[in-house]
């Protein structure tokens, strides 16, 4: 996978927390891959955005449906975490946040990016501060921006309508 794509994903991730946006993103590189499984580990990063994504708007059922088959997708395939950007601590972490979703509220995760990462996003997005600072500025960042929050049913969704009634059209025409 590449660099920039996780680097984009990761800021929507931890420095924005857009979930749905990361989502967005990392469905884009799957997709624009030339060959693309349901097994691939960007499915495993769009489940994990979408479990944070729906746990945040206290959508418990969906969150632990989309944390479930990320950790289900992790166990079949046991990707390479390390080439995701993340440590092998990211597992256990999404085993305990998933065990206590039903009895504790919304806190953004504390991602266990690697080194590499860590230092690539600050390259790119950290504006000036120092390393330390923005590590510890991510540290106790929590986005509650409703337009972020509740961003999938705020979107301008006309295109997407357009789409589904002209395949709808195409459909009746074919039979």
């Amino acid at each position: 996978m590449q660099l920039l794509h996780l680097m984009d994903f990761y800021n929507e991730l931890i420095i924005k927390q857009d979930y749905f946006e990361c989502h967005e993103i990392m469905e884009e590189a799957w997709k624009s891959k030339p060959m693309f499984t349901k097994k691939d580990a960007e499915v495993f990063l769009i489940l994990l955005a979408t479990g944070e994504y729906h746990y945040r708007r206290q959508n418990i059922t969906g969150a632990v449906k989309s944390y479930g088959r990320a950790l289900r997708l992790y166990r079949e395939n046991d990707y390479d975490l390390a080439s995701l950007g993340v440590t092998d601590d990211l597992i256990g972490m999404m085993h305990r946040r998933l065990a206590r979703m039903p009895d504790a509220a919304f806190t953004p995760m504390p991602f266990p990016l690697t080194d590499r990462m860590w230092r690539a996003l600050h390259q790119e997005y950290a504006g000036g501060m120092t390393y330390e600072a923005f590590r510890k500025d991510l540290e106790y960042r929590f986005v509650s921006d409703e337009a972020i929050v509740h961003k999938h049913r705020l979107r301008d969704r006309s295109d997407v309508i357009r789409e589904r009634e002209a395949a709808i059209k195409k459909r009746k025409h074919q039979r």
